[in-house]
Order: C-alpha cells, then sequence, then structure tokens
C-alpha cells in the first residue's frame, strides 16, 4: 500500500470513529417542547451525517484498487492571494453586525469572485447576491436559523414579500397547469 493510501485509511477510519463519538453526544441532547422549530440536534444530525458520507467515501476510494499513482501537482495559488483573501474573511466578521448577513456576504462573495479572476461586473453582482439571498432563505426558512439582518433589515422584508408572492405565484401556476385543485 503505498503512503498516501495508508494515510486515507488511517484519516477516514479517525474521521469514521469521530463521527461515532459526534453521533453519540448528538443522540444525547436535550429536546424542547416548542412546536413548529427544529430541534438543537437538527443541525448537528446534518453535519455528522455530511462527514459520515465524506469519511466512507474517502474509505471506499482507499479501498478500491487504483491503477495510475502519480499525484497531482497543486494548483500554486500565491501566498499574497491568499492573504488578501484571509484579510477579506476579517473584514468580513467586522462588517457581519452591521450590514447584515445578506450585505456583508456580497461583499465578501464579490471580493472574493474578483480576487479569483473574475472581471465580468454583472456576473459578480449578479452571482454574490443571488447566493447570498439563497443563503439567507435557506437558514432562515429550512434550518430556521436567525441570521442578521443589519442595515438591510427593511430590504429583506421586501426580498421576504417577494419570493413569498413569487412562491405562490410558482404553486397557482403548476396546480392550473396540472388541474389539481
Amino acid at each position: 500500500m503505498s503512503n498516501m493510501r495508508t494515510r486515507n485509511l488511517a484519516a477516514s477510519l479517525i474521521l469514521l470513529l469521530f463521527c461515532a463519538g459526534y453521533a453519540y453526544l448528538t443522540a444525547n441532547l436535550a429536546t424542547r417542547s416548542i412546536e413548529n422549530t427544529t430541534q438543537p440536534s437538527f443541525f448537528p444530525w446534518v453535519i455528522t451525517t455530511c462527514l459520515a458520507v465524506l469519511s466512507a467515501a474517502l474509505l471506499l476510494q482507499t479501498c478500491i484498487p487504483t491503477f495510475n499513482q502519480t499525484v497531482p501537482k497543486p494548483m500554486g495559488i500565491p501566498r499574497k492571494r491568499l492573504c488578501f483573501a484571509l484579510i477579506l474573511s476579517i473584514i468580513y466578521l467586522g462588517l457581519l453586525p452591521s450590514l447584515g448577513f445578506v450585505g456583508a456576504n456580497i461583499l465578501l462573495f464579490g471580493s472574493l469572485m474578483y480576487l479569483y479572476g473574475e472581471r465580468r461586473l454583472i456576473k459578480i453582482t449578479s452571482f454574490s447576491f443571488l447566493f447570498s439571498i439563497f443563503i439567507f432563505y435557506l437558514f432562515r426558512e429550512i434550518f430556521q436559523i436567525s441570521l442578521p439582518a443589519g442595515i438591510l433589515a427593511p430590504s429583506v422584508h421586501w426580498i421576504d414579500v417577494f419570493v413569498k408572492e413569487n412562491i405562490l405565484l410558482w404553486n397557482n401556476f403548476w396546480l392550473r397547469a396540472y388541474n389539481v385543485t
């Protein structure tokens, strides 16, 4: 067995043992009796499941014999760019309480896209805006985790109204299209 395969085998087994311990601790978390809310153990179960699937995939990849043993060279991102990305992340953490999650994420994603080579302003703006709104609503509506709205709280309210109205319009459209009453 090659050196890398041995490391991957050890790492996957250690991570699977870690997942088992984390799952045990998650299973013993207290529950709450508030209706229509997620339990405190919901997000730890999501993390445990994702980590277990990735660890099992690493274990499976290690056990399957491969013919090509060459390791590809790393991409070699310049150290200056990595340091600048770290500085952007620290600035993001500082702006998060005042700008809120959506505003700070738009600036962070846009800056990172520009830093890593994207130069089209429309693409930077649209992707950073849409991705930030998507993550905000994923955590707010699906995971029921409140994220800071910051100075954009009135805008978030109007976006919330817009999203809910469009969901209703799409639901009505598909119900009529398939003649569901």
